[in-house]
C-alpha cells in the first residue's frame, strides 16, 4: 500500500459519517490538522465543522472496525490506496473543490502521472458513435495518450476497447468499489483494464453501483484528463456532467458532430452551439494535442451507418476498418463461437468478447446456445 493504513482508515471513517462528504472531510482535516486528530477532537469543536449528527456518529459501535475490514479486503485484492497526504496523490485532483480523500487503484498506478484524454458519451449509443469512439481510442492508444473513460456500456466501453486493441493505455474511473464489476457485461473488460491499464475508484471495496455514484465520479474523470471528447450525448446524458466539471477545471472540450435529428446527439450538438470545438478529423485532433503519430482517417462524421444494424462498407477498399465492423463482417447466419472469431480475426479473446458484448447489448448480434454468436436478423 502507498498510504499509511491509519491515515486512510481515519479519512474513510470521516467520509462515512452522516452528512459528511469530501468537502467536509477536507474542512475537518484543515481545522484539526489530520483526520485522526479530527476523530479525537472535542464534541463541540467537531460539531462546529461537521454538524451534531456526525459528531455523535464518531463513536458508533463498529464503524472503525468495518472500515478496517474493508481496507484489509482491498490490500488482499492487490488494491493500492493513495490519500491526500501521499506524494503520489494526483495534483490534478487537488484542483477540485471536493477531491476524494482516498483513491483505490487497481492496475498500473503510474498512469495517474500522465494526463489522459477523456472519451465519453451515451450508454444508449448508435453504432456510428461506438465505431467512432473505438477508432478514436485506437488512435489515442497508438499516439501514446491514455484514454480515460467510465467503463459504461456504449461510448465508454468502445473507447477502452479501442485503446487496448492498439496496445495503448486506458484508465477506467468507476462508480463502484474497485473490486465490483459494473456493468456485468463488461466483466472481461474490467479484468483486462485491471491488468493492462488502471481502475480508479473513490469508493470502498464492496460498494455496489448506485445512481448518485456516477455523476459524482465524473469530476474525477474530468480532473484526470487534459481534454474531454464527447462522442455522443443525449439531452440528459451524464457526459454533460463531465463537461461541466471539465469547464470548471479549465479543460478543453471537443465534440463529435452528429445528425441534427438524432436523439443520441441532442446534447452533444448543443455543446457545439455553446462553443465546444468540433472534432471532425482525428489526425487534426491529435495534431492539436501535440501528437504526430500516424493514424488512418475515420469515416466522415455523418456518413452512412449512423445507427441501425447495417454493416458499413469500409470505404473505397471495401475492407471493414473498425473492430465492430470486422466482427460483424466475420459473423454468418449460423453463428460462430468466440474461439472461431478469435482465430479468424487474430484478435485477443478479451477484445473479441468485449466487442461481441457491445454489439449484443445494442441489438446488432444474437447470442445462441454454446456461446455462439450470429448477426441479428
Amino acid at each position: 500500500m502507498t498510504t499509511e493504513p491509519s491515515d486512510a482508515i481515519a479519512l474513510l471513517t470521516l467520509d462515512r459519517l452522516p452528512g459528511v462528504g469530501p468537502v467536509t472531510v477536507l474542512a475537518l482535516v484543515r481545522a484539526f490538522g489530520s483526520a485522526e486528530a479530527a476523530l479525537g477532537a472535542r464534541f463541540d469543536d467537531f460539531a462546529a465543522v461537521a454538524g451534531v449528527n456526525a459528531a455523535r456518529a464518531r463513536g458508533a459501535r463498529g464503524l472503525g472496525p468495518e472500515v478496517e475490514r474493508l481496507v484489509l479486503r482491498a490490500a488482499r485484492a492487490g488494491v493500492e490506496m493513495v490519500s491526500w497526504t501521499a506524494p503520489r496523490y494526483p495534483a490534478a485532483l487537488r484542483q477540485l473543490v471536493d477531491p476524494p480523500p482516498v483513491l483505490f487503484l487497481r492496475g498500473r498506478s503510474e498512469l495517474l502521472g500522465r494526463p489522459g484524454i477523456a472519451v465519453v458519451g451515451a450508454r444508449r449509443s448508435t453504432l456510428r458513435g461506438r465505431e467512432f469512439s473505438e477508432r478514436l481510442g485506437r488512435a489515442l492508444g497508438r499516439a501514446g495518450l491514455p484514454v480515460v473513460s467510465g467503463l459504461a456500456l456504449g461510448i465508454d466501453g468502445a473507447a477502452h476497447a479501442g485503446a487496448l486493441a492498439a496496445e495503448g493505455d486506458t484508465i477506467a474511473v468507476l462508480g463502484t468499489g474497485p473490486d465490483v464489476v459494473y456493468p456485468r457485461l463488461h466483466a472481461r473488460l474490467f479484468r483486462t483494464i485491471g491488468e493492462r491499464g488502471l481502475l480508479v475508484s473513490e469508493f470502498l471495496p464492496g460498494t455496489p453501483a448506485a445512481p448518485h455514484h456516477f455523476p459524482r465520479r465524473n469530476r474525477i474523470l474530468a480532473a484526470l484528463s487534459s481534454t474531454v471528447v464527447v462522442v455522443e450525448a443525449g439531452a440528459r446524458s451524464g457526459a454533460l456532467i463531465t463537461v461541466d466539471h471539465a469547464l470548471d477545471l479549465g479543460r478543453d472540450v471537443w465534440t463529435v458532430p452528429g445528425p441534427v435529428d438524432g436523439r443520441a446527439c441532442v446534447g452533444s450538438n448543443r455543446l457545439l452551439a455553446d462553443g465546444a470545438r468540433p472534432l471532425v478529423s482525428v489526425p487534426d485532433f491529435l495534431s492539436s494535442l501535440g501528437s504526430d503519430a500516424p493514424t488512418p482517417e475515420p469515416a466522415p462524421v455523418g456518413a452512412p451507418g449512423q445507427g441501425g444494424k447495417a454493416v458499413p462498407d469500409g470505404g473505397a477498399t471495401g475492407a471493414p476498418s473498425t473492430l465492430e465492423e470486422r466482427v460483424l463482417a466475420a459473423l454468418d447466419d449460423r453463428g460462430l463461437t468466440v474461439d472461431d472469431l478469435t482465430h479468424r480475426l487474430a484478435l485477443p479473446v478479451e477484445t473479441t468478447l468485449a466487442v461481441l458484448t457491445t454489439l449484443e447489448v445494442h441489438g446488432d448480434v444474437e447470442r445462441l446456445s454454446g456461446m455462439r454468436f450470429r448477426r441479428a436478423a
